[in-house]
């Protein structure tokens, strides 16, 4: 022993004698004591390499000095690339923690075991590896990259030459702190100082080739694909300063898009269809022309009307697949043959014209067509429009241009009541070029215009007398009435026959608001129509052919619809307008079918899958609704007119139903039922180790009470305690039983996957599984994988649960096929699926054994706490770190007497995140839907409350973002309480939402609310410790600040405004240490 400690101390006095040399000889070096500004990202890169523009030399895990002098290593993710080192806190980061310019170091050396600095101008940074090899690979690859610099020649310390663009003091806004600015290569800089900038040692740097940016009256924002960077100035003419800079940099490094690389592979693209300049990254997308940006600029004079113009870059939405191919197919060649014909050479344009030329030249060129060439039929208006039509039919885009620009009309008729216009037959001859250059010279910018777009139709249908509410009672043959009904003009007319002269009654399209097309067999006709308006009217007409009924839906809707969405809204079930907070003027334009749901908002569609909605809201009664998808969220107002209620109806049964197919079941984003997906998850994290789990069975009402809450909402059923593991194990099995067709797609597909059983050749075996795979639609082969993989996943913990994959062949053969069990090929079946997992499923091996290795490493836990034996009282619950993602959480092994703390700190060593001595982290219970989270007090068991979450809540750990600022307010305090004024709203029913001002008192326990200063009568009390507080409130409520406190007390929320975030913390702090005591 003693022999030990003379050769531990003997290696120490060697280190650090090592040390004092080395710092001898370079006694005006510091190290790196300077705490780094931390700029975490808000979204992560798919690929790491998107984020750096230099190719990385080296990379990983390093150790480095602490700042502040502090004794334990740091750990940061270190990269390497030919002009800079730069550190990071995770290897996901896009954003450094530390760049050092490689250009200021002077030397890289060892500084003993594992470890080796970095010697710059002024400062020495300490790193050290995993081992010695390491470090000499570290070193080595340092010491190369110098070497090349040295040879290549110097330059600026961070840039090729030492002239910026723009440079000076700026004050971000989050984190709040000064940083000395720098932009150049456009590319912006941030350091600590100026010092620090001559000196070579920056922060971060910023591209701005992904970037857009933002400005308000005394600040600006750089908003990147990872975060946003804000920053304040202290006048109007500084701002403008940074951001004429800044607006350069973006536009002038925005990268050569695909549509560009696309476009330009065809010579004749490569120029201005105007000038000849080079590179072109503007395009009239009607004209199909390439431009430079002064002919773009002479062509926006010209109007919409005459030519679309739009960049090439930035426009994905716009730049469609069918529109590149139809800019290939055309292009500045065959389109110049065409308008520029018959140009003078004393006409023709060149990269030094003027604006005014350029102007002059565009008019002449598109918008008189002086200089085009003449078409055969130019005159002939009749026969222009029956070449248009027939032209459309066929591949001839150059003819179908030549037509449009000589005069034929766009929207003349075919004489096809199924495909009255060019663009339907377009559409239905599937030419998709003639369907993109048709649509994009549609020409909206006129009334005139709008109504022409809309075909004119007559004929005969049944109307009974219009209502103002619903039409919700079944309407009799004998209740219709023969109506003669025209529409012509913008105006929708009908009268009692074609020869009456005097109409029945009439509206403006403009004034229908919505189009249902109801269910064959609802009324006396096999096929209705409703129509309601803006007034609150409802007209219901039928026809016996359903032709009839979708000609007239159809024609209606194109009167109705603006452009935008004209052009991409098919037949549907139902359309029109509803008002939408997020929509233009308060309004959105909404188009369902089945369960598909087009929206125009802002002149932008977008594509719903209910059946993959996130949540689901519809208040009670005069309540709103909301659609939360991967998109975003839609909010739609509760309106009193009659539509309304069919759209909730339409909408429920689009968002799935648990009686129908796999396909219509309510959908996970990764195309699951969330019925399957939520029980496997329960299982993985309660029962993965339960003895005979599967094989014995729940409580037949526990399990029949829970299937029927799946089955009417599987979004938001939630796990209460009084439901075992085995009842929702049989939940499952006993809803893919049921499920209408099974997992395998209907009997018939059934007895092909039991005829694989009786297949003797192995690899004919797994062919055979992998080709009726393929056949499977996609919901069910999805469902299929998922499913199997928890399996493998239970049969991996066979020596716990004793479910081994013959047992569990046994158990879900029947249910899967949906059989009595008689036929012994349904087990064979599963029982191969699961054995050869990997195989049929084309799953990596390694992928798979990630999972394994997570699961056995909870195993190795539970048998050192338990001597091998399973401890039932231990649960599995996902927790996120700092933010929530898919795939993104940890399934940490937490007993029931697991506090708060004790999770935090499991949490943090599984990551292997050492936090400094100055940081609180803690865990948070977040609740997505209300916009709220709590921080849980650290001696509060987590178990209890983990089982108590809802599907839109969940466990985060996370830096504490106020604890410090609690503990501040309240040091010295001998009493605490507060008073003061907040604005207060309790919202009953969806109906009141208003934010009121009262006088609030908190003071011995109890929160105390008074109308106002004045008044003695306390209008409402609470206890402190029978409520619970969360920071921050809904947005749908429009606070007047987002500094908010929601109080929840039993199944009631009140929702309190502070004015600032100084008394946000005051009021907070003051409830938390009521509630807790000296233990907060």
């Amino acid at each position: 022993m003693a022999k030990k400690e003379e050769e531990k101390s003997r290696t120490l006095r060697n280190f650090r004698s090592l040390s004092v040399e080395e710092d001898r000889r370079h006694s005006f070096f510091m190290r790196d004591r300077e705490e780094s500004i931390d700029l975490p990202c808000s979204h992560f890169p798919d690929y790491p390499k998107d984020s750096h523009p230099e190719p990385v030399v080296k990379s990983g895990w390093l150790d480095k000095t602490p700042p502040k002098g502090g004794k334990r290593f740091q750990r940061r993710w270190v990269q390497l690339d030919h002009k800079y080192l730069r550190y990071f806190q995770n290897s996901k980061e896009v954003y450094s923690k530390r760049m050092i310019s490689l250009q200021c170091v002077s030397a890289v050396q060892p500084a003993g075991d594992q470890r080796f600095e970095l010697i710059t101008l002024n400062r020495t940074f300490l790193f050290k590896t995993e081992s010695n090899q390491a470090r000499s690979e570290w070193i080595k690859s340092l010491e190369e990259v110098l070497r090349r610099r040295q040879q290549n020649g110097g330059g600026g310390v961070f840039f090729k030459s030492y002239l910026a663009k723009t440079e000076g003091l700026l004050e971000m806004t989050s984190p709040r702190t000064k940083v000395y600015t720098v932009i150049n290569n456009n590319r912006i800089y941030l350091f600590k100082n100026r010092q620090e900038y001559m000196n070579g040692l920056g922060i971060t740097d910023i591209d701005l080739s992904k970037a857009s940016l933002k400005e308000s009256s005394k600040s600006f924002s750089v908003i990147t694909p990872y975060r946003t960077f804000s920053f304040v100035v202290e006048s109007e003419a500084e701002r403008q300063r940074w951001c004429a800079c800044l607006a350069e940099c973006v536009r002038s490094s925005a990268p050569v898009s695909r549509v560009c690389e696309k476009l330009w592979s065809k010579e004749f693209n490569r120029v201005c269809a105007d000038c000849g300049a080079d590179s072109p990254e503007w395009a009239s997308v009607n004209l199909c022309v390439l431009l430079c940006e002064r002919c773009a600029d002479a062509h926006r004079c010209l109007g919409p009307s005459v030519s679309k113009v739009f960049s090439l870059k930035g426009n994905d939405q716009l730049w469609t697949e069918d529109l590149i191919k139809l800019f290939l197919q055309l292009g500045n060649g065959k389109v110049n043959s065409f308008w520029a014909a018959n140009i003078p050479s004393s006409e023709i344009l060149n990269v030094e014209s003027s604006s005014s030329e350029r102007l002059a030249y565009a008019t002449a060129k598109y918008l008189k067509g002086t200089f085009r060439k003449q078409h055969h039929l130019s005159g002939q208006q009749e026969a222009l429009n029956n070449a248009l039509c027939a032209a459309v039919k066929g591949s001839n885009i150059v003819e179908t241009f030549r037509l449009l620009f000589s005069g034929a009309d766009i929207n003349s008729s075919t004489g096809i009541p199924e495909f009255p216009t060019p663009l339907a037959l377009a559409m239905h001859s599937g030419q998709t070029n003639q369907v993109e250059l048709l649509k994009h010279n549609q020409k909206s910018d006129t009334v005139k215009s709008e109504v022409n777009t809309a075909p004119s139709l007559s004929g005969y249908l049944f109307k009974v007398a219009s209502a103002n509410r619903p039409i919700t009672e079944q309407k009799p043959r004998s209740e219709f009435t023969q109506r003669w009904c025209s529409l012509n003009a913008g105006m929708f007319t009908y009268y009692k026959s074609e020869q009456m002269a005097h109409r029945c009654g009439s509206m403006k399209t403009s004034e229908i608001i919505c189009l249902s097309l109801n269910s064959p067999g609802n009324h006396g006709f096999e096929h209705t129509l409703e129509i309601y308006t803006d007034a609150g009217r409802v007209y219901l007409f039928g026809a016996d052919d359903i032709v009839t009924i979708k000609e007239w839906f159809r024609a209606i809707s194109m009167a109705m619809l603006p452009t935008a969405l004209s052009s991409v809204c098919g037949l549907c079930d139902r359309l029109g307008r509803l008002l939408c907070t997020e929509g233009s003027l308060g309004t959105g334009w909404f188009c369902l079918s089945g369960s598909m749901l087009q929206v125009l908002l802002e002149d932008s569609v977008q594509d719903i899958n209910l059946l993959r909605l996130h949540t689901l809201t519809i208040g009670d009664g005069a309540g709103d609704v909301v659609l939360g998808w991967r998109g975003g969220y839609v909010h739609l107002s509760f309106d009193q007119r009659p539509h309304f209620p069919g759209w909730i109806s339409s909408l429920r049964r689009g968002a799935g139903s648990g009686n129908e197919m796999l396909s219509q079941q309510q959908l996970t984003k990764s195309g699951i039922p969330i019925t399957v997906q939520r029980c496997i998850e329960y299982v993985t994290r309660h029962g993965l180790m339960s003895a005979g789990i599967y094989r014995k069975s729940g409580t037949t009402s526990r399990v029949s009470a829970l299937l029927d809450s799946f089955q009417q909402d599987a979004r938001n059923v939630c796990f209460s305690d009084k439901f075992g593991v085995d009842d929702v194990a049989s939940t499952l099995k006993r809803f893919l039983r049921e499920v209408k067709g099974g997992v395998f797609n209907g009997e018939d597909n059934s007895r092909n996957w039991l005829k694989v059983a009786d297949v003797s050749h192995h690899r004919a075996k797994l062919s055979m599984y992998q080709n009726l795979l393929s056949e499977l639609p996609e919901v069910n082969r999805e469902t299929l994988k998922v499913l199997l993989n928890h399996l493998y996943c239970v049969h991996h913990l066979s020596e716990f649960n004793q479910m081994t994959m013959g047992n569990l062949g046994i158990v879900f053969g029947p249910t899967l096929f949906q059989t009595d069990g008689s036929d012994p090929r349904t087990y064979t079946v599963v029982e191969e699926m699961i054995q050869n997992y990997c195989a049929i499923f084309n799953v990596p091996e390694e992928e798979l054994q990630k999972e394994l290795d997570a699961t056995s490493l909870i195993l190795n836990k539970i048998n050192d706490q338990t001597s091998s034996k399973f401890a039932p009282s231990l649960s599995i619950c996902a927790v996120y770190i700092e933010k929530k993602e898919e795939g993104a959480e940890l399934l940490v092994q937490v007993g029931s007497n697991v506090t708060a703390k004790q999770l935090v700190l499991q949490v943090l060593e599984m990551r292997g995140i050492e936090p400094f001595a100055e940081e609180m982290w803690t865990c948070y219970e977040v609740q997505e839907k209300e916009e709220m989270e709590r921080e849980l007090h650290f001696e509060e068991k987590v178990l209890p409350l983990y089982f108590s979450l809802g599907p839109d809540c969940h466990l985060l750990v996370k830096k504490s973002q106020y604890s410090n600022d609690i503990k501040n307010y309240l040091s010295g305090k001998n009493e605490v309480y507060k008073v003061g004024t907040l604005r207060v709203c309790e919202v009953k029913g969806d109906k009141n939402r208003n934010f009121i001002s009262h006088q609030c008192e908190l003071t011995k326990g109890t929160l105390k609310l008074y109308k106002d200063t004045e008044s003695s009568l306390c209008e409402k009390e609470w206890s402190v410790q029978e409520g619970t507080l969360y920071y921050g409130y809904r947005s749908k409520l429009s606070p007047p600040t987002p500094w908010g406190l929601t109080l929840v007390c039993g199944q009631q929320q009140w929702y309190f405004c502070c004015d600032n975030e100084d008394e946000f913390i005051e009021w907070m702090a003051t409830f938390l240490s009521l509630q807790c005591g000296e233990n907060r």
